[in-house]
């Protein structure tokens, strides 16, 4: 499945908003690479959720 942001919708929270429906779709893990708030949103959400996250340095 694929879940882009819907800027139209969310506007600016689109990305944020995103990430929430990744995250309903509980997923086994999450594997993330740097990336800035967006990223961060995602990773602290799912650790929150108790989905293993990965992080890949850069």
């Amino acid at each position: 499945m694929v879940c882009k942001p819907d800027w139209n919708r969310h506007g600016r929270a689109a990305p944020f908003r995103r990430n929430d429906e990744l995250l309903n779709l509980l997923p086994k893990g999450v594997i993330a690479f740097p990336g800035n708030g967006i990223t961060d949103n995602l990773i602290g959400k799912a650790a929150s959720l108790g989905i293993p996250v990965q992080k890949i340095a850069a």
